[in-house]
């Protein structure tokens, strides 16, 4: 049997398109939820951010980019940070900022 796509009659609504080759994008032992890779030649990495948005970056570039986009999903998804390789997951952050006053000496 061919793993090519084989459409199906025309009153059918779903299709199985695929296979899909992507990683799993894993920073200091955790996964980054959202966050998908596939390698391509050249050394050059493309990132899929929640299966919708994409980014092709050189090795060197992804290794600078993608703890600091683990961090901004860990943040954006409620937490503190995207855990490092001592912590065993993620700290919940408080959902309101502190309240700090602007003005001193009222």
């Amino acid at each position: 049997m061919s793993d090519e796509f084989i459409p199906l009659e025309q009153g059918f609504q779903v299709n199985f398109p695929g296979p899909f080759e992507h990683h799993d994008v894993v920073v200091n032992g955790h996964q980054v939820p959202y966050l998908r890779a596939t390698p391509l030649d050249g050394g050059q990495i493309h990132l899929n951010l929640d299966r919708r948005l994409g980014l092709t970056l050189s090795a060197e570039e992804a290794e600078r980019v993608v703890p600091f986009l683990a961090d901004a999903i860990a943040v954006a998804s409620g937490y503190t940070a995207h855990p490092d390789a001592e912590k065993d997951g993620p700290v919940q952050r408080h959902p309101f900022p502190r309240v700090q006053p602007l003005l001193t000496g009222e």
